[in-house]
């Protein structure tokens, strides 16, 4: 018997161990990651995707090195076992206590750090994820830049050990390992003073030097540099340290001297980190910056140059000439430029061939600029383009440096540009003091060399040539050769600029073609000009043939073929017109006045050729100038007796009144709509004969329409009718008015006006569709009675129209609305005994269930519709609308049972014939499955699970097979993907699994005994969570099926509700079990005495002792039972929480868990949690492709449907698919027409004889 409850309550639990190197294998791993990536090509999201697994990898293996190959439970052991002994040490101090604190502060900072690491792994694979989704789901919001670090515990050891121990062997290391972890926490100010106690404490410790290195890093850092070099001068051996920290540290020391303006003992210093580096003693890594520092170090010194020659005069290193080249750089950076120029010679004299000497002479001859040196620098660009030639030394030595001679090449380049440019400028200020001889010779040198360069660059275009051609134009007008000028300016002007490339960031702007293009045409004008002084005595006649005036027109007429828009073009073509007639062209000229006169009509000479202009500029839309003419041509056949002509004159009329009908038209499209209303009115007042007077009305009100003047433009409209009762626009008006009331918000007068054409023009194809117009109308008002009333004209006035039952059902449905069943009901019998072959007769058959349905009358609806059913079965839409409709009645009136029968019999009905129809709705089968299912659900309100044990399963089996029915019914709810049930059905599923939970958490408790009422409760308890753990994926798939669909209303919430709830529920199950634990009644320690005496032959003091331990015992092992149970809460409470999170849910059952788990651990990481609550505002739905998508998945697992009817489906769905698309791209083209401006409708004037 002894330990008898013990054996009852353990379980024992074996584990393997294995033996294996985490870190070596890790970084193996990481390596052939790596390799793999390397074989990649960069930039590819390949590449990509490879270095984010190779930086994970690498952290890991970080991991695994810096734990010594112990994993997290390994290392909790060594931290449970060493705060054991520090813990025995309460109240002691001594070598093995010291040793123990030790150890427990660095297994705490390896545990630590393999947090921070893991982390920093999940933030990496977050930034990755979020990275691959453009940032855009919630939880990328809240990334930030990364968890921080957390040393509190091990940096409290090392502090403890530090205060405890401070003469300790081991204290200058633990103080070591102390600094860095507040330099991890970002603590560098405590940091550097435990550094400075330890190098004050422990002066002769090996750690010395590298603490000096760091706290000479810190000073650096916060710019004392002073307290820098004193520290890096502390450190012993400074001068032999190797590797990358004492690369910086030097590189810092020379760095600090730079600071406080000791610039030679910084060069020096900069010099012995190159001559290191070179060397293999340090990395390379800054040798380019140290370079660029110590060149700037010796150009801040006086005379610099110097300074660096002597002191490099002994030393055999090979950048003396990389150092003066930098160091000339940086003189000319800061305006040294006498200094500077000293060390470009110093450079060029050692090494002509420098690598970037022609960058040394490029920045020369910069300053022989600044320092108005021209003439010298002018000689320095001729030298440039001699040193650096194809030919030269420098390029057979550097030919292998593509950068080198492409600098080079720019720098000869801007050379060979300069130089005439220099020229020029030089030739211009010679011609300007008078020296035109020297001028002269100054300009045909310039000529030369922007020629030389226009040779040497042919091939390599640029926008240098375009400049090169405006500066030749420049220098041939300047010399009075304006031919040559224009020819450079036709070269602008032709010039294939995408030859060039982009312009230089910066650079000036280019010459304008359309500047030189008018330029080109001043140039011969002046050749012209002089040609006509010259050669035939200023004769405008004959000059007209000379080749000078040819090529001034050839150049006008290039000049308005590509900038006739141009503001000078008026100028330039009245110049033209002007030279044609002064020598007498006037053939020529009029055709240019005549462009003139429509493009610029303030002309002078407009008069003379006004005859021939009248009907131009009618068609150019000159037409008030065009209105004067005809006037005026009016006046000459009516009032001038030479010139009268009554025929004529009745066409000069009717050519003015379509000038007038054009002004009304222009001033519409101006917007002036009622300015241009009134103009058309106007016509028709004086010239109401004309053929057009009709269409005039017509605009005249459109452009009413469009002013927003609704009841004018009406008005306007019904003068057809009155006026011009024939017109092929009279019934058009009609409607163009009844729309126009309805606009003004007079939809009574709307509907008479349609009525108008009915009671008027009975024999009009729109007589009988105004009784429509005019029913919409009354419809939209609404007026439901007087709607169906006017539908109901077609039936009395147009028995016999074709569409006149449907206008009779649309009365019916119209008086369904107005709640006037009785006459719904008449009206749709009259419909199915006038006109039983009507399309529209099954319709109406089928609203009469429907009246009677609205009017609540279910007894009358119920046999209604199971009539329809009867007796129209083709139309298998509305048989399925009957179904349900019977079913819904039935229910309405509490009887579930025939409700129940309809419903089987509506999914019957849509899976063998729903699928096969268009536009099908699938809510229906669903309903109707749905509430099979509910009935099911009803049924476990009467089920107890009570009695004895046999009672008890006897129970749960009935609940379980009501589950499974309900299931079923549920199920096939939500396949047919409706959002109204497809939601709900799937979140019942869920509910049934959780009233199971319920029911089975609610059973009686048969036990008779305190022990056995536990036990029992416990394996009641441990039930649950399976019914959890299965209704949890089913609210979890209605969320994500809403966020896939787009959909959020009141089921997703609930299914939110009900997902999070298991996440609490199976998290409390596990708290209740540790408290039952907690709570549970001790065995009775008598009886355990009794049986030791009695079945071991114990003494009864013995007995009692041992009863004693066994009852510790157990209750050591309920306290370790309850703690597990509650501590296994603590990841299901932790996972809820990181649910909400990823779903961005922040209900009630949310709050639970954050205060459950508060409870249970108030340190847990998961309580930092701050969900963004899911915004639903960016879903995106598209309802059709889900119900497309729904159809096809359902007709094809449909059980019912032969393989000709699924074929068949399948090709109809097809078929709307691709009728859509055509529809679709009709009303794209449609729209696109719209946007093109509508061609003109007015008349036109005919043409003079």
């Amino acid at each position: 018997m002894k330990k008898l409850f013990l054996i009852a309550l353990s379980v024992f639990v074996c584990a393997g161990v294995s033996f294996a190197d985490p870190c070596k294998d890790k970084t193996n791993e990481a390596k052939n990651m790596l390799a793999k990536c390397k074989a990649m090509k960069k930039g590819s999201s390949e590449y990509k995707q490879c270095a984010s697994s190779y930086n994970l990898l690498k952290t890991k293996a970080q991991q695994a090195c810096r734990s010594g190959g112990m994993d997290e439970n390994e290392m909790q052991a060594a931290i449970k076992q060493w705060r054991t002994q520090v813990d025995r040490c309460k109240g002691k101090q001594s070598s093995r206590c010291a040793s123990a604190l030790q150890q427990l502060g660095n297994y705490q900072y390896r545990l630590e750090e393999k947090y921070q690491i893991d982390k920093m792994v999940q933030y990496e694979e977050d930034v990755a994820w979020c990275e691959d989704r453009d940032n855009e789901p919630a939880k990328c919001k809240n990334l930030g830049s990364g968890p921080k670090v957390d040393h509190s515990k091990s940096l409290g050891y090392f502090l403890e050990y530090i205060d405890k121990y401070p003469k300790e062997t081991r204290t200058p290391n633990v103080m070591y390992q102390a600094s860095f972890v507040y330099e991890a926490s970002g603590e560098e100010e405590k940091a550097y003073k435990l550094r400075m106690r330890l190098v004050k404490e422990f002066p002769d410790n090996g750690l010395v030097p590298k603490t000096w290195l760091r706290i000479a890093e810190y000073h650096f850092m916060n710019r004392k540099f002073r307290d820098a070099i004193d520290a890096y001068k502390r450190v012993t051996g400074f001068e032999n340290l190797t590797g990358k920290e004492a690369a910086l540290a030097m590189y810092h020391l020379a760095e600090s001297y730079y600071n406080i303006a000791e610039y030679e003992i910084a060069a020096k210093t900069y010099y012995i980190y190159i001559v290191g580096s070179d060397a293999g003693k340090y990395p390379n890594d800054l040798r380019l910056e140290a370079m660029d520092f110590m060149a700037a170090s010796f150009s801040d010194i006086d005379d610099g140059v110097r300074v660096a020659a002597k002191f490099l005069k002994d030393k055999n290193v090979k950048f003396k000439d990389s150092l003066y080249y930098r160091i000339g750089m940086k003189n000319k950076d800061h305006d040294r430029n006498e200094e500077a120029v000293q060390s470009f010679k110093y450079l060029l004299d050692i090494n002509p061939d420098y690598v970037d000497a022609p960058l040394a002479d490029v920045a020369m001859v910069e300053i022989l600029i600044i320092q108005q040196k021209f003439d010298e620098a002018q000689e320095q660009r001729k030298l440039v383009v001699k040193r650096y030639s194809k030919n030269s030394s420098w390029f057979k030595k550097n030919k292998q440096y593509p950068k080198s001679v492409e600098n080079a090449e720019k720098a000869i380049r801007a050379a060979m540009l300069d130089i005439p440019q220099y020229d020029h400028s030089q030739a211009a200020k010679l011609m300007k003091e008078g020296d035109t001889e020297a001028a002269k010779k100054r300009y045909a040198v310039a000529i030369k060399g922007y020629n030389d360069f226009l040779n040497q660059y042919k091939n390599e275009p640029s926008w240098d040539e375009y400049k090169v051609y405006a500066n030749l134009a420049l220098v041939y007008q300047e010399m009075d050769q304006f031919a040559k000028a224009a020819e450079m300016f036709n070269k602008i002007v032709d010039a294939d600029t995408n030859r060039y490339g982009r312009r230089a960031l910066g650079s000036a702007a280019p010459y304008k073609k359309e500047d030189a293009g008018y330029n080109a045409v001043l140039m011969m004008d002046k050749a012209r000009v002089t040609a006509q002084q010259t050669k035939v005595q200023d004769d405008p006649v004959k000059a007209y043939e000379l080749p000078e005036t040819k090529a001034y027109f050839a150049q006008v007429d290039k000049y308005m073929a590509k900038f006739a828009s141009q503001k000078e073009a008026v100028e330039l073509a009245y110049n033209a017109a002007i030279v044609r007639y002064q020598a007498k062209q006037y053939k020529q000229a009029v055709v240019d006045f005549r462009n003139l006169k429509t493009n610029y009509p303030n002309n002078q000479y407009i008069l003379l050729i006004s005859r021939m202009l009248a009907q131009s500029l009618l068609e150019s839309d000159q037409l008030d100038e065009s209105q004067k003419e005809f006037e005026w041509l009016l006046k000459q056949y009516t009032e001038v007796k030479a010139t009268r002509n009554d025929s004529m004159a009745k066409i000069i009329r009717t050519s003015i009144a379509a000038v007038l009908f054009q002004k009304a038209d222009r001033a519409v499209k101006a917007g002036q709509f009622e300015q241009g209303a009134a103009a058309y009115l106007d016509l028709v007042k004086h010239y109401p004969k004309e053929a057009f007077a009709d269409k005039a009305v017509f605009e005249a009100a459109t452009a009413y329409e469009k002013a927003n003047n609704y009841d004018k433009a009406a008005q306007t409209f019904m003068m057809l009718p009155m006026n011009y009762g024939s017109s092929p626009l009279t019934i058009k008006g009609i409607l163009r008015a009844a729309l126009a009331y309805k606009k003004a918000g007079k939809p009574e007068q709307a509907a008479q006006t349609f009525l108008f054409i009915t009671n008027n023009f009975e024999k009009d194809s729109m007589a009988f569709a105004a009784i429509g117009f005019a029913a919409t109308t009354y419809d939209s008002i609404p007026n439901k009675k007087m709607a169906a009333q006017t539908y109901e004209i077609a039936y009395k006035k147009y028995p016999n129209h074709e569409k006149t039952p449907g206008m009779l059902y649309s009365a019916c449905l119209t008086y369904d609305e107005a709640k006037l069943p009785e006459e719904a009901i008449r009206c749709s019998k009259d419909l199915v005994r006038d006109y039983p072959k009507s399309s529209y007769a099954l319709d109406a058959a089928f609203s009469i269930p429907i009246a009677y349905q609205n009017a609540k009358r279910w007894n009358e609806a119920v046999e209604a519709y199971i009539f329809f059913a009867k007796t129209y079965t083709t139309d298998k839409e509305k048989l399925i609308a009957a179904y349900i409709g019977t079913a819904r009645a039935y229910r309405e009136l509490k009887d579930d049972k025939n409700a129940a029968v309809y419903y089987k019999k509506t999914i019957e009905a849509y899976d063998k014939y729903g699928l096969q129809i268009k536009n099908a709705d699938p809510g229906v089968p669903a309903e109707a499955a749905f509430y099979l299912g509910e009935m099911e659900f009803a049924k476990m309100d009467n089920v107890q699970v009570s009695g004895k044990q046999k009672q008890k399963d006897a129970a749960v089996k009935q609940l379980t097979e009501i589950l499974k029915n309900a299931v079923s019914h549920y199920s096939k709810s939500a396949t047919y993907a409706s959002e109204q049930w497809t939601f709900r059905a799937t979140n019942k599923i869920g509910f049934l699994f959780v009233t199971m939970a319920a029911k089975i958490r609610e059973q009686e408790l048969n036990g008779k005994t305190d022990e056995e009422q536990f036990a029992e409760r416990i394996g009641i308890v441990q039930q649950l969570p399976g019914y959890y753990d299965q209704a949890q994926p089913i609210f979890q798939k209605n969320i994500d099926l809403a966020r896939d669909q787009g959909f959020y209303n009141a089921d997703v919430i609930a299914a939110e509700e009900g997902y999070i709830e298991m996440y609490y529920q199976g998290c409390a199950v596990f708290v209740e079990v540790g408290d039952a634990f907690a709570k549970s009644p001790l065995p009775d320690s008598v009886e355990i005495v009794t049986q030791y005496v009695e079945y071991e032959g114990m003494t009864k003091e013995d007995a009692e002792m041992a009863a004693g331990e066994d009852l510790q015992a157990y209750r050591e092992e309920l306290e370790s039972r309850s703690n597990a149970a509650r501590e296994a809460a603590v990841p299901r409470c932790a996972t809820g929480i990181r649910a909400s999170e990823h779903y961005g849910i922040d209900n009630q059952w949310t709050q639970k868990l954050y205060d459950l788990l508060r409870e249970l651990d108030d340190q847990n990481e998961a309580l930092q949690i701050k969900i963004t609550k899911f915004d639903a505002s960016k879903l995106f739905q598209d309802p059709s492709y889900f119900k497309t998508k729904a159809r096809l998945d359902q007709v094809r697992s449909s059980k019912v449907m032969t393989q000709q009817e699924q074929l068949a489906t399948y090709q109809e769905i097809l078929k709307d698919a691709q009728a859509e698309n055509e529809k679709l791209r009709a009303e794209l083209k449609e729209l696109q027409a719209r946007l093109a401006p509508p061609p003109s409708a007015a008349p036109a004037a005919p043409v003079a004889p």
